[in-house]
Order: C-alpha cells, then sequence, then structure tokens
C-alpha cells in the first residue's frame, strides 16, 4: 500500500545501518542542515537492531526501512524488497552508500522506475585482502553500478577512481559542522576529568569501528612503544565492533590496560578530540575519512597512515606515515607531533570547503536535477 504523497522530495539512503561511521556520519550531517521542509529522508537498512542514529533520525522526521540482507534472502527477493520499499514510500531519488553493493539497489531503482539513481563511494576498497571469488564481483558490479547509476558522487578523487575507474563523477567532500569541533579547554579539562586521566597527560586518539580495515593491533603496537618512552601518556580508543575484544585482550596481555581507554560509542565524540593531543590513524584503506575531518577542524595533530586520499590534508599538522616502516618509525612521528602542538588557527579550505551548509547545497543541486527530468 502506498503513502499519500506530499510535496517532498523522497530520497532513499541505502546504508546498510545507521550506526557511527563514515558513510552514515555523513548522510546524519546532511539530514541535519537539508530544509526539512522540502527533503524527506529515508534510511534502507539490513538490521533488526537499535542503530546510534535511529532516535535522531525519528526526531529529525527521517524513516528508518528494514528488509532482509541479501545474504539471507537472495538476489532476487533483496531487489523485490527495494522496489517494494520504493513503491511503498513514493521514493523520488535512491541514493545508495553501500559501495559495491549498490549495484542491486541501483537495478532495483531502474526497474521501479527511480529516474535519479546516485551511487555514492566512501572509501578505497571495501575489505582488506578479498578472495578471487570477491575480486571478480567486484569488478563485474563496478560495470553495472556505471550502467545503473545515473549520478556518480564519491567523498574523494581515490575513492571516485576506485568504483567507477575513468567514468566521471562528482565529488562531494565529507562536511562537518565546524564549530562544533572546535578547540575547547574547558571541554579538554572536562574529558580528562570524566575519564580519570592527569591533565598534564599525553593523550593519543583514534575515533573508528573495530574493524580490521582499521588497523588496531597496530595502534596498540605504536603506543605500546610510546608508552615506553612517554609512561604518562594514554590511548583513548572510541567506537565499537566485532574487533574490539579481540584488541582488549591484546592490551591486557601487553599490561597496558591502565593505559588504554575503551570508551565505546559515545554521543558526543566532538569532545574527545579537544582532550587528546595527537590523533593517530593507521588504517589499511580509506576514502576522506570524516573523522580526519573532524580532527583538524580542533587543530589537532594528525598521524595518519599514506594509504589515506592525500585531499584530506587541509592542516601543516598533518603527517602521512608509512605501514611498511614499522611502529618505531610511527612512534618518531607521533613524538613529532605532540611537540609541533595544534595549528594555530583553523586552515581556510577547510573552513570553505568542508563546512556542512556549503556540501549541503553541492548535494541539493543534484537532488534538484531529479526535478528536471
Amino acid at each position: 500500500m502506498c503513502m499519500q504523497k506530499d510535496k517532498k522530495l523522497h530520497i532513499l539512503h541505502v546504508v546498510a545501518s545507521m550506526n557511527r561511521g563514515g558513510a552514515e556520519t555523513f548522510v546524519m550531517n546532511i539530514l541535519r542542515t537539508i530544509d526539512r521542509d522540502n527533503y524527506r529522508f529515508y534510511f534502507l537498512c539490513f538490521s533488526n537492531n537499535h542503530f546510534d542514529y535511529e532516535d535522531e533520525i525519528e526526531q529529525l522526521g527521517g524513516t528508518i526501512v528494514r528488509i532482509p540482507d541479501i545474504k539471507d534472502v537472495g538476489i532476487i527477493a533483496y531487489i523485490r524488497a527495494i522496489k517494494s520499499v520504493i513503491k511503498k514510500y513514493q521514493i523520488d531519488i535512491v541514493h545508495a552508500h553501500t559501495y559495491y553493493n549498490s549495484v542491486f539497489a541501483l537495478i532495483a531503482a531502474a526497474r521501479a522506475g527511480v529516474s535519479m539513481r546516485i551511487a555514492h563511494s566512501h572509501c578505497t576498497q571495501s575489505e582488506v585482502n578479498p578472495p578471487l571469488k570477491k575480486r571478480i564481483y567486484f569488478t563485474l558490479a563496478r560495470v553495472a553500478i556505471s550502467r545503473y547509476a545515473t549520478e556518480k558522487i564519491a567523498c574523494a578523487k581515490d575513492a571516485g577512481r576506485a568504483l567507477f575507474g575513468r567514468r566521471p563523477f562528482t565529488v562531494i567532500n565529507n562536511g562537518i559542522d565546524l564549530q562544533k569541533f572546535a578547540y575547547s579547554e574547558t571541554i579538554r579539562r572536562d574529558i580528562r576529568e570524566a575519564y580519570n586521566l592527569p591533565q598534564d597527560a599525553t593523550i593519543l586518539l583514534n575515533v573508528a569501528r573495530f574493524y580490521e580495515v582499521k588497523n588496531h593491533n597496530f595502534i596498540i603496537d605504536i603506543f605500546a612503544r610510546y608508552h615506553k618512552e612517554q609512561p604518562k601518556s594514554y590511548l583513548l580508543l572510541v567506537g565499537d565492533g566485532p574487533l574490539r575484544a579481540a584488541v582488549e585482550a591484546k592490551v591486557a596481555q601487553l599490561g597496558l590496560s591502565r593505559y588504554v581507554i575503551f570508551t565505546g560509542v559515545v554521543a558526543d565524540t566532538e569532545k574527545m578530540y579537544s582532550a587528546a593531543d595527537v590523533f593517530v590513524m593507521p588504517s589499511f584503506f580509506e576514502g576522506l575519512p570524516v573523522v580526519l575531518v573532524e580532527a583538524q577542524a580542533n587543530r589537532l595533530p594528525c598521524v595518519v597512515s599514506d594509504t589515506i586520499d592525500s585531499d584530506v590534508k587541509m592542516s601543516t599538522r598533518m603527517t602521512f606515515a608509512s605501514l611498511g616502516h614499522g611502529a618505531d618509525s610511527w612512534v618518531s612521528e607521533v613524538s613529532r607531533a605532540v611537540r609541533k602542538g595544534r595549528a594555530d588557527v583553523v586552515a581556510d579550505e577547510l573552513r570553505y570547503q568542508y563546512d556542512i551548509n556549503h556540501i549541503t547545497n553541492q548535494l541539493v543541486n543534484i537532488y534538484k536535477g531529479v526535478l528536471d527530468g
């Protein structure tokens, strides 16, 4: 049964879940900023769990729509389910954020007669060392996505080339509310008190879900060596995920449990940056991580892997390091970053190109194209 259509543009975001992650945070930032009198967001998810952003989505007038995962029901039933959602909610635009798996949502949208079908690339690959069968699927999916997507968007050039190859695409940066992430001495003091951290301690920070791609084991290796040199240092790990227990076990085995704080998912992530002295991100791959935009908005020094798109650098306090150089090399870079301290000002490039209002306007201009079709 179809809903009665209002005058708003109905946009279906295909996101798998709405927990705190890069793509999910990007969409939430858009939802918070967009004119909700003219746009209504639906979120297509594949889990019955309660999501981190679920309550806020409802408060902002969005709707989470759940269907079975393709792995549970197969391709045909999955496509039918998406077509049913499109019909029920009278969807005008399908905006798919699930990388290679976007292809099935785009096929369903095309068959349902949706004129604007957006494929949005948020990373440079979907997993570490995929088996041959998956690599073949990825190759075929790229071809199909290019066929069924009417619009192609990427968070950075490398992410766009990874999914779309040489085909043209539009880069839309991962925008944030810059003021929300501004450095604050008061917040720094309060967060350190909340986690029983000395005010004069050196704090390393990572904000990420506990997945293989985030390379948490290497973060622990880096901190273990750094802590030997700087005993009054701590590591804050913000986030959750399936590998958290294994990382906690490694920390305990190294005798570092007192100095490594696992915060889990926190609602006010923006405050964690002010508490820290350096952000460390040795990911195997990324697109253009929202957390690095947030960290630079806080003027926080960052040491990140050189596998991350260089477009993310908008501060003199951003350092790229090679995963092949080992933990000792990273410790040297972290030490150097701590000595330099925070940047004096937020870079103009960050201020103008990553402001959420500017980014939302870019996306709205694309969405408006459906009215011209």
